[in-house]
């Protein structure tokens, strides 16, 4: 598993978020970093936010396209969430494989609005969703691999917000399923309308007897065309592998209608 690519998907307080923090119409997405937003896509609307990566993860080079996630609100208080076959291209040692790895399907639900103004009790939401094995045979579980994510969220000022995730799945290594879970904090910016900042830390720690935890920070921006159309930018790292460090790096857009 690719963890830098899983970065890539999904914020509690996403940048954009942040660059439209306090107006009513915000486009509010669930990229560039890695922790989901509490908030969810309108009833009646659809958003498509989809990217690029190029990431370093021990021995491999990774460039992924695509990253394509559609939401589309189904209730005040529930979304639908597909996630399509993003293309990669992986290099290790001179040697190239590529292929689209597997779509993923599942919903987003509120549990607690979030109070007036500053308070202790944070937005609160729950992410469920499962890998469908549709990828290329390189890239394709065997297994269906089930994950749950909750969501929280404050805000600290009218420009300042902090957001975190709790994660449990069940990722499949070719041989068996086990239990991983995975965590994040994300602190958002709103530089100005248009302008949104993050930095944010994550981790996965997989239940597989290995006994390792891999962390990871990263930060980016993110900028408003206009109120339906947003540009995002990202970069981080991550544990050391061998001498060098892993990274990562994109570019994404997110579009509402």
């Amino acid at each position: 598993m690719l963890r830098p690519l899983v970065a890539t998907a999904l914020t509690v307080l996403s940048l954009s978020a942040c660059a439209t923090m306090g107006k009513r119409d915000a486009l509010i997405s669930d990229r560039p970093d890695f922790t989901e937003a509490t908030a969810l896509v309108d009833r009646g609307h659809v958003q498509v936010e989809a990217g690029s990566t190029l990431s370093r993860e021990s021995e491999a080079r990774v460039v992924s396209h695509g990253e394509v996630l559609m939401r589309a609100g189904l209730s005040s208080r529930l979304e639908l969430r597909v996630a399509g076959n993003s293309f990669v291209q992986e290099q290790v040692d001179g040697l190239t494989q590529s292929g689209v790895q597997d779509a993923s399907v599942g919903v987003k639900m509120r549990l607690l609005d979030a109070p007036e103004g500053r308070s202790w009790r944070p937005a609160l939401s729950v992410i469920a969703h499962s890998t469908v094995p549709t990828g290329a045979r390189i890239y394709r579980s065997q297994r269906v691999q089930p994950e749950v994510k909750v969501l929280t969220a404050w805000s600290l000022t009218d420009r300042l917000g902090f957001s975190s995730n709790l994660n449990v799945g069940r990722p499949f290594d070719g041989v068996r399923s086990f239990t991983e879970y995975a965590g994040s904090g994300s602190l958002g910016f709103a530089a100005t309308d248009r302008i949104g900042l993050y930095a944010e830390a994550f981790a996965f720690a997989p239940q597989d007897g290995s006994k390792v935890v891999s962390k990871y920070v990263n930060s980016g921006f993110t900028f408003l065309f206009s109120p339906d159309v947003q540009l995002d930018v990202r970069g981080g790292i991550g544990p050391h592998s061998t001498q060098r460090r892993d990274y990562f790096a994109g570019v994404g857009l997110v579009v509402r209608r």
